[in-house]
């Protein structure tokens, strides 16, 4: 069975809040469900399985897949949290089309919602959960400082500059300064001199180079068969999926000398993603190559991450990637949109739902509903990466508006 061509989404719901307009995780996440149960057309009792990935920072009781389905009371044949880091709530979407074509469910929900700043001191969220317990967090290092290691490595390695980090970070911003939730529209459009005047986090990183909180988000999914959804308004079909993880910690990355997976570099390296493995399993299930996508939507939480995921999806070279923004080709008007709602650099990271934002962005933007600028053209393919952990865990998701 090839299983890029089972599945299809067939309801899309999206949830927001701020200071101004206060909802937790469970809020939110009821929100969208009854926003994509509606839009799948439906009944909630047709539900079969439900899907997250863990749970929200600003809700952390375990199960929390379980108290959601009884929050909304939702009895199902399954119910789990999918803990890849972040990178779960892209992959339960590839679990949804296996539990699908396994004949477990007619229609199967994946939520994901978060809301950190809003219930919890961002400020104590440090580097605990990212750093290794015994040889990293001793030191004291904050996330910035993890990922700055690699943005050194990679400056080390391809001769790039801060200049060509803050022409990323100006990228992202064509898009995010015009989407009504991103957390930094407040800021409008920028360019590379105010990047540059902004205070270093950690070098080489300066403040407009990392991503920062958001509000609150939620996305929900119904995902059915490709017959169901032949009944539906606007499916939006799943054509390929990949998932994998390499480690857990930098340090045991840097440790790292073998792996089963191809083109992950000479190791050890910090400069290169299992991305790279996620997105081959997913072009070969679809059939697809990076030519054949419209758009991409990654996980960039900081600007150098945006050239190595680039790079690992099959979009340039290794050291190549900085060529894309530089060319203008990411941004508005160019030929390979990318991080459409401005992504996590200027969209911001509401918390565990930061790779929830970009499913949803492309959800939107192939059924040509952006909430923001919609990219022209009635786009068709899109590629969504999602991560999680120090450069560990990678899920890859590809979005076709035609039926496979």
């Amino acid at each position: 069975m090839n299983l890029g061509e089972v599945a299809a989404i067939v309801g899309v719901g999206d949830a927001y809040a701020n200071e101004e307009n206060r909802k937790d995780p469970l809020q939110l996440a009821t929100e969208a469900t009854y926003k994509a149960i509606k839009d799948a057309g439906i009944k909630k009792q047709q539900i079969d399985a439900l899907y997250t990935g863990r749970a929200p920072w600003a809700d952390r009781r375990p199960q929390w897949s379980n108290i959601f389905a009884s929050h909304i009371q939702l009895p199902v044949v399954l119910t789990t949290e999918l803990t890849m880091h972040g990178a779960g709530v892209n992959i339960m979407l590839g679990v949804a089309v296996q539990t699908i074509a396994s004949g477990r469910a007619d229609y199967v929900l994946c939520v994901q919602s978060d809301a950190t700043s809003l219930f919890i001191d961002t400020v104590a969220v440090g580097a605990a959960t990212d750093a290794d317990p015994q040889y990293e967090y001793p030191f004291g290092p904050i996330i910035p400082a993890l990922y700055g290691q690699s943005a050194r490595r990679y400056f080390h390695e391809f001769g790039l500059t801060e200049n060509d980090l803050a022409d990323i970070a100006v990228s992202h911003q064509k898009w995010g300064a015009h989407h009504p939730h991103a957390a930094k529209a407040k800021f409008g459009e920028v360019d590379r001199e105010k990047v540059l005047a902004s205070p270093y986090v950690a070098t080489p990183l300066r403040r407009w180079m990392c991503s920062t909180w958001g509000g609150g988000t939620a996305g929900a999914f119904v995902v059915t068969s490709v017959e169901n959804a032949k009944k539906a308004k606007n499916p939006l079909y799943i054509r390929g999926f990949g998932s994998a993880t390499t480690h857990e910690y930098l340090t045991e990355r840097m440790a790292l000398r073998e792996c089963k997976f191809p083109n992950m570099g000479v190791l050890p390296n910090i400069t290169h993603t299992s991305a790279r493995e996620a997105s081959r399993q997913a072009y070969a299930m679809a059939d697809m190559t990076p030519g054949d996508m419209d758009m991409a939507q990654i996980s960039a939480n900081f600007a150098h991450m945006a050239l190595i995921l680039m790079e690992d999806i099959g979009f340039a070279e290794k050291g190549k990637g900085m060529d894309l923004y530089r060319e203008g080709r990411t941004a508005p008007g160019g030929d390979l949109p990318t991080d459409t709602n401005g992504g996590w650099l200027s969209f911001g990271q509401p918390g565990i739902s930061c790779d929830m934002d970009s499913l949803i962005e492309a959800a939107r933007q192939l059924r040509g509903e952006a909430l923001g600028l919609q990219v022209p053209g009635n786009p068709k393919t899109a590629i969504v990466q999602g991560a999680g952990g120090m450069l560990a865990c990678n899920g890859v998701t590809i979005f076709s508006t035609e039926a496979p």
